[in-house]
This record gives structure tokens, C-alpha cells and sequence, in this order.
């Protein structure tokens, strides 16, 4: 009895320890820091997988532009899902791209005349192009919550964006990110913006990112399978 009192007292003892480290690296985390690392880090991922979902608000009425899931592998992407109501199964691989036509029920392969995603103004097809950031002036600490096991850092900010296509079209842009701040990943991103034209139209992107630096392979699909 005695000894299990002991037991208990002790693991008790390490269990606040271990929460009390926990608190204060927790309170050192620099918001805007572990931002700027995580971006990096992010950026120089060789691959993984991702889903995003974007829509726009008219009025409080909510369209969906796209929802898809995709993994990316050394500057190839495949992405499947649903974009503007209608069935996508893309690949883009070595300059060329691979869209499955669903009327046809035929693949068409297409030459994209480039060899940076970036440049083909898909951010399906290119995710982490919605979260580069030109400047951030401010970043605030929204709290701690977990990603597919991963303890996160909640931040919020209003950054100035470098993604042409967002910039031509949208301003007063709002990030919620989780940031894997033990690993440097960003894990998820949400981004609001407002239509430049209209003033009420309003942009929400989701995206979360996983098995970053796993071995992913993409192969074009078989051109004669329907």
C-alpha cells in the first residue's frame, strides 16, 4: 500500500514536470519567429501531401470554388477532386499536363509550355503559393491545438501576399496558420481576402499539408485507361 502510494506521488511529481516544461517552452514561442521558420522550412519540402478547399462569400451566400487533394513529389502534382462544380483528375508532370476529360471519359495531355507550376495560375496545383508572404508587419499568438497529432501554434496575421494571382483580384488579407512549431511545418492555413472590385465578395482558402518529405511518387496516368 504503502509503495503504491510512493508510486503514485512520484509519477504525479513527473507528470507536473513535464506539463511545467511544457508551459514555458510553450510561453518563450515567438509568434513572427517560428512563422518565418516554418515558411521556410515549408517551402523547401521535396514533397508532400495536401488537401484544399476554397470558396467565395456573395451576400452570405457561399460558393465553393474547389475541393481536391493532392500530393506534390520533387516539382510534380497530381490532384483530384472537384473544381467549379465540376470532376478534376489533373497531373502535372515534367512540363506537361495530364487532365482527365470526363465527357470524353479520355485523358488529354497537354504541353504547359513551363516548368514552374507556380506560373500556370492554379494554386490547386501549387498550394503553398497562397501562404508566401511579401511582408509581415504583425503576428499575434491565437493559442495551441493539434493537427493530426502534432501540437500547433496558432497564429493570425495580415501579410502582404507575393502570389500575383491573389494580388490582382483581392486585398485586405487575414491568415490563420498552425505551425508545427517542434517540427517547422506549416500544417494548415486558412487565408480570407475581400474582392477589390465589389468590396463584399469575400475569398476563404483552406489548405492542410502532411507526410512532408515522405517518398511520393507520381507517374503520369495510362493514357488508354478510360
Amino acid at each position: 500500500m504503502i509503495l503504491a502510494v510512493i508510486l503514485a506521488i512520484s509519477g504525479a511529481i513527473f507528470y507536473s514536470a513535464d506539463m511545467i516544461k511544457d508551459y514555458y517552452i510553450k510561453s518563450k514561442l515567438d509568434p513572427r519567429v517560428e512563422l518565418m521558420k516554418a515558411s521556410q522550412n515549408t517551402a523547401k519540402a521535396k514533397a508532400f501531401r495536401y488537401t484544399l478547399n476554397s470558396g467565395f462569400t456573395v451576400d452570405e451566400r457561399k460558393e465553393v470554388i474547389s475541393r481536391v487533394v493532392g500530393e506534390k513529389s520533387r516539382g510534380n502534382t497530381h490532384i483530384k477532386g472537384e473544381m467549379v462544380n465540376t470532376p478534376v483528375d489533373i497531373y502535372y508532370i515534367d512540363r506537361t499536363i495530364y487532365n482527365y476529360d470526363t465527357f470524353s471519359k479520355h485523358w488529354l495531355e497537354i504541353d504547359s509550355g513551363t516548368s514552374q507550376a507556380e506560373e500556370l495560375m492554379i494554386s490547386e496545383l501549387n498550394p503553398l503559393s497562397n501562404f508566401r508572404f511579401r511582408e509581415v508587419s504583425r503576428v499575434e499568438k491565437q493559442g495551441f491545438e493539434k493537427i493530426d497529432g502534432a501540437e500547433c501554434l496558432v497564429v493570425k496575421c495580415s501579410p502582404t501576399v507575393e502570389s500575383k494571382l491573389l494580388e490582382t483580384r483581392w486585398m485586405d488579407f487575414e491568415y490563420r496558420l498552425w505551425i508545427d512549431y517542434k517540427q517547422s511545418w506549416i500544417r494548415k492555413g486558412v487565408l480570407y481576402a475581400v474582392n477589390k472590385k465589389t468590396g463584399k465578395t469575400k475569398l476563404y482558402i483552406e489548405a492542410t499539408l502532411s507526410d512532408f518529405n515522405d517518398s511520393i511518387e507520381i507517374k503520369p496516368p495510362d493514357m488508354k485507361k478510360k
